[in-house]
């Protein structure tokens, strides 16, 4: 399936999309619910969140379907199904997958520790930290006085 297809996923993208690989397996349960698997895989690029440069991330997701039709069926269904609730308009399967890749989608998109790419002329501070003065502890006016007595 061709991310040009999928608007709302290209719009937070840093590079646009190649094409998704979907495969969808439709079934019924032993309780009768009509139901799909869907397994999604692309890379997308994305900004890194510590270093702002690009980062290529590759996405793989699953989900498992149930299709009732309506709130209370969908209550009704096993914990593992996420409900899909069918009316009278036609099922858009290119926007369920994009739903199913924008979830797959990491909240802070970065590269793996220790790779990121810092600007030209970026020099990381060599100063060693400064030694942080004692602090008193509130305490030791306790200890004075247990050895006093």
């Amino acid at each position: 399936m061709s991310a040009a297809r999928m608007p709302r996923l290209s719009a937070l993208l840093d590079a646009p999309a190649g094409e998704a690989q979907v495969e969808l397996k439709f079934d019924r349960d032993e309780q009768g619910v009509s139901t799909m698997h869907g397994h999604y895989r692309i890379d997308v690029a994305m900004i890194c969140q510590r270093c702002l440069e690009q980062v290529v991330l590759g996405l793989d997701a699953e989900c498992d379907v149930g299709f009732v039709g309506s709130d209370e069926a969908a209550k009704n269904l096993p914990r593992h199904y996420e409900p899909v609730i069918l009316d009278d308009e036609a099922l858009d399967l290119h926007e369920l997958i994009e739903d199913e890749l924008l979830l797959a989608l990491p909240a802070v998109p970065m590269h793996p520790m220790g790779t990121c790419q810092h600007p030209p002329g970026y020099e990381p501070d060599e100063a060693e930290p400064e030694e942080e003065a004692e602090k008193p502890n509130p305490f030791s006016v306790l200890a004075k006085l247990k050895r006093d007595t």
